[in-house]
């Protein structure tokens, strides 16, 4: 004979309920940016809007350098600059992206 067991819905745990349930993901869920065949996927909408507002050189640095893990003398050879330059365009940026986030949600200031 076999046994039932069962459990009231009150008594599942947020772990449990997150095995049960799936989350749909639409192309329309997130903001898509392009660097050489590479994308990056953002959710955020404040965030896609701060990284829209970059210049498309700092874009493809970041994508390449997020999405792709290359390291910066690779990133220099697509971009046509020399690795320091790389590294030095892509924390100017992040900490500009940080930056604009924190002040403004990424607003662009007009």
């Amino acid at each position: 004979m076999a046994h039932t067991y069962q459990e009231s819905l009150e008594d599942i745990s947020p772990a449990q309920w997150d095995k049960l349930s799936t989350l749909d993901e639409y192309p329309s869920d997130s903001f898509v940016f392009s660097a050489f065949g590479y994308d990056l996927h953002i959710r955020d909408e404040l965030v896609a809007g701060a990284f829209a507002s970059l210049p498309e050189q700092e874009q493809q640095i970041l994508i390449l350098h997020c999405v792709v893990a290359m390291a910066d003398g690779e990133i220099g050879g697509l971009v046509g600059m020399s690795k320091s330059a790389v590294q030095r365009h892509r924390t100017k940026t992040l900490k500009e992206l940080r930056q604009r986030l924190e002040d403004d949600g990424g607003r662009k200031q007009t």
